[in-house]
């Protein structure tokens, strides 16, 4: 049967910082190999089904999808960093807004290109393959910026790097919006190593997991004003405006 959920065989606290550039390459990998298995987990979470039959779970995804609704508004120009599958892509376009999807990751990418065409947004959802460190437009480009559990695969020590540059690309008093898995003391640390399964094989990742202030000075001090911090059952809901530079 094939794997369409997030499946964590073993975690392990982070040993070594020298474990870091293997695991942001095996990190990538694991979302190449897990695309299907990414889309066929999303399609489960309007319907309930599987991981989402736990509605504590499912209202974490739910309150992730209010909160873009509530700040993507129409017309405006959004860059969703990591896009993944591209479910937040396309559920922000379907709101109005015209959405870069971006992804290092040319398998997930091609499902968001999938999931646009199918849903006939091809006008408001461009897909770009790149790096999130190092992002290929001017500054002040976006009104806003999406970082949909993306932030807790960056290795703690270069999120500050990573989120100056998610801003860079932002207007001033441009909003962000960071949606993540929270800490809650989970087996093997906040900075772990998680081996995942796929169809394909086993992956070793990169996960850190921000308790709610961590995360709250974080994006102070790299991006700017938070105005709103969400604590749901597993997730935190972060929305943030671009301080004036």
């Amino acid at each position: 049967m094939a794997i369409i959920r997030p499946t964590i065989i073993k975690r392990t606290r982070l040993k070594e910082a020298r474990e870091l550039r293997a695991l942001s390459r095996s990190t990538k990998e694991y979302y190449e190999a897990f695309s299907d298995g990414y889309a066929a987990f999303y399609d489960n979470w309007p319907r309930a089904e599987d991981m989402f039959t736990d509605a504590r779970y499912k209202d974490g995804y739910d309150n992730v999808a209010k909160v873009l609704a509530d700040v993507a508004k129409p017309g405006e120009k959004v860059v969703d960093v990591g896009c993944g599958v591209g479910v937040w892509s396309a559920l922000m376009a379907e709101g109005g807004a015209h959405v870069t999807g971006l992804d290092y990751a040319i398998g997930p990418l091609k499902k968001c290109g999938a999931r646009r065409d199918e849903r006939r947004l091809a006008s408001r959802i461009n897909v770009v393959l790149a790096d999130g460190f190092r992002l290929s437009f001017r500054e002040r480009t976006f009104d806003g910026a999406t970082l949909n559990w993306v932030l807790a695969h960056v290795p703690v020590s270069r999120n500050a790097g990573f989120l100056r540059e998610v801003g860079r690309v932002v207007k001033k008093n441009g909003w962000l919006v960071v949606s993540d898995s929270r800490w809650r003391g989970q087996e093997g640390g906040k900075e772990q190593v998680q081996l995942r399964d796929t169809d394909e094989g086993c992956y070793d990742i990169y996960k850190y997991y921000y308790d709610a202030e961590e995360l709250r000075v974080l994006v102070s001090e790299e991006y700017g004003r938070v105005e709103r911090l969400e604590i749901t059952d597993y997730e935190l809901i972060c929305v943030a405006t671009r301080r004036e530079v």
